[in-house]
């Protein structure tokens, strides 16, 4: 039997004190049973046959048979290999590397009958012993209660340190306490004017009448920029109301342009129908007589006047187109100038309204009263502005792009002068 090493949780069951009790098949009963009388101990024998384990019979199951009436007598003269074959247990077999856990573990999984049946360890060199339940479960009752000795040194050096934290923390929480007692006194002292602090208020409160009086030139200086922007609006206001009596005018004149023009149109229609007239009666005495009588030169010579009068219509309307044009580049050229001067007004009252809103987040930005100096509040002019003055001037260029493309549609003498020309040559006898 070997003896146990010091107890670790690594233990494996070839540490365990073991027997040393194997016989070979052919060995008769009654040695075994003389071998279990002389050693008490010992769990059982293991039945070996040409170094071939053949099985195991533990104490126990041998006196079980033997106490029976004639096993004896059958038992004991015959080879131990009888009395195995009629037990039929097999037997538990494990390497010596199992730990004690697993061992015991495997023990019980086994039938509630063979629970207590030795174990045989089998040894690296190949040999074979027997390892009694009840020592197995002894080692691991001693694994567990020395286990259970690391865990109550642990938890009472658990509650040491946790001890140990409580009064750190105990610590820990006055040192804070008294940091925060020593702020409140620094605060307090800072908080106490002295005589820098004095100092460097004196100076912030110089600044601070020097940004006032800054202030009140700025608001001068806006309130002239003001000034400027509307009397500039007053003089683009007139001019445009100049521009608009001027486009008026204009309108008229070319209202009365186009009334000439209808009754040129009206004469040269007429002339038409006269030519058209005389062309056919022109046909007609040519068809009727081989040769020309001296009637048809009379109407030849009244189709040439009337080709005159034609051509002098034609050169009038043109002229009257041209003045027309003229006209309306005249009216357009004033339209776009409105609109410059209402542009130019524009941009002059964002640029004061822009510097007005400057100066009012500079005053709400650091909270200043208002200058005493600027009583009189910034003039209140009650007139067009200058968005609709714009809309105004763009409906007028407008109207006039429209009058050019009724002009462009009504330039049509020299169409109807060589209509003429062409129904003349075509009916000349």
């Amino acid at each position: 039997m070997s003896n146990p090493t010091q107890l670790t949780p690594d233990l494996t069951i070839g540490h365990l004190p073991c027997h040393h009790f194997q016989v070979s098949a052919a060995t008769p009963g009654q040695v075994v049973a003389e071998r279990f009388e002389q050693e008490p101990d010992l769990p059982g024998v293991i039945i070996t046959h040409e170094s071939q384990v053949l099985g195991m019979i533990s104490r126990v199951k041998f006196r079980e048979q033997m106490s029976l009436p004639d096993r004896l007598e059958i038992y004991g003269q015959h080879p131990i290999r009888a009395l195995l074959d009629f037990i039929r247990i097999p037997p538990l077999m494990l390497s010596e590397n199992w730990k004690v856990d697993d061992a015991v573990q495997a023990s019980l999984n086994r039938h509630k009958d063979l629970i207590y049946e030795p174990i045989v360890v089998v040894m690296e060199n190949e040999s074979h012993l027997l390892l009694d339940v009840q020592t197995l479960v002894i080692a691991q009752s001693r694994l567990l209660a020395q286990a259970n000795k690391v865990i109550q040194k642990h938890r009472v050096e658990r509650q040491k340190y946790r001890a140990i934290i409580k009064e750190e923390q105990a610590k820990f929480q006055e040192c804070n306490e008294l940091l925060k007692s020593q702020q409140r006194q620094t605060e307090k002292s800072q908080n106490l004017p002295n005589f820098h602090q004095q100092a460097a208020m004196v100076k912030q409160a110089e600044e601070l009448a020097q940004m006032n009086q800054r202030f009140v030139r700025i608001a001068k200086l806006i309130s002239s920029e003001g000034r400027q922007a509307f009397q500039a609006t007053f003089q683009g206001a007139n001019s445009i109301c100049n521009n608009t009596d001027k486009i008026l005018g204009v309108g008229k004149a070319i209202a009365n342009d186009l009334e000439t023009v209808n009754r040129t149109s009206r004469t040269i229609r007429e002339a038409i129908e006269q030519v058209r007239h005389l062309a056919v009666q022109v046909a007609v005495v040519t068809n009727q007589m081989g040769s020309q009588p001296s009637g048809l030169s009379q109407v030849s010579l009244e189709i040439g006047r009337l080709a005159s009068k034609t051509f002098e219509l034609g050169n009038q309307m043109e002229q009257i187109a041209s003045r027309f044009k003229l006209r309306v580049h005249e009216l357009t050229q004033a339209a776009r100038a409105g609109a410059n001067v209402a542009k130019s007004v524009t941009i002059k009252i964002d640029r004061a309204e822009m510097a007005l809103l400057e100066l009012e987040e500079l005053i709400a930005e650091k909270d200043l009263p208002s200058p005493t100096a600027i009583t009189e509040p910034l003039p209140v002019i009650k007139s067009v502005t200058a968005d609709s003055l714009v809309k105004d001037i763009e409906h007028a260029e407008v109207a006039v792009y429209e009058l050019e493309q009724r002009v462009q549609q009504q330039d049509s003498s020299q169409y109807l002068i060589q209509k003429i020309q062409q129904a003349l040559k075509a009916k000349k006898p």
